[in-house]
């Protein structure tokens, strides 16, 4: 009787860990949704610089929102170390080709200010 009132607790605790994990995941999205929103809207659209900016901030948001369902379930701690590992790889090399993509972006900018004749003031 005991052993079937134990069981019956832990599938019940089982079943709510289970709901409060996917209530937070749809939190989690909801926040993330509004995120990539706010960065779609953003006034800076329509240059280079400002769509390169939306991109990578979109990019960033989808990297995290997989990394937070991925965390979200780690049973234990052993699963989180190679997500964790995952993770800062993949946001290592994003951000290598972000610094790499605006680099080049200010260099053409700057290439052709520096190329541009000067107008007299008069």
């Amino acid at each position: 009787m005991a052993n079937q009132k134990m069981t019956d607790w832990n599938v019940t605790l089982e079943q709510l860990v289970g709901q409060i994990g996917e209530e937070v995941r749809g939190s989690v999205d909801k926040y993330f949704d509004f995120l990539q929103k706010t960065i779609s809207s953003h006034p800076l659209s329509g240059t280079e610089i400002g769509e390169k900016l939306k991109d990578s901030a979109q990019k960033n948001i989808t990297m995290a929102r997989d990394y937070a369902h991925k965390l979200s379930r780690a049973k234990d701690f052993l699963e989180v170390v190679p997500i964790q590992t995952e993770f800062m790889q993949s946001q290592l090399a994003s951000f290598g080709e972000q610094i790499k993509s605006f680099g080049e972006t200010y260099t053409k900018a700057a290439t052709e200010v520096l190329n541009t004749p000067l107008r007299k003031v008069a």
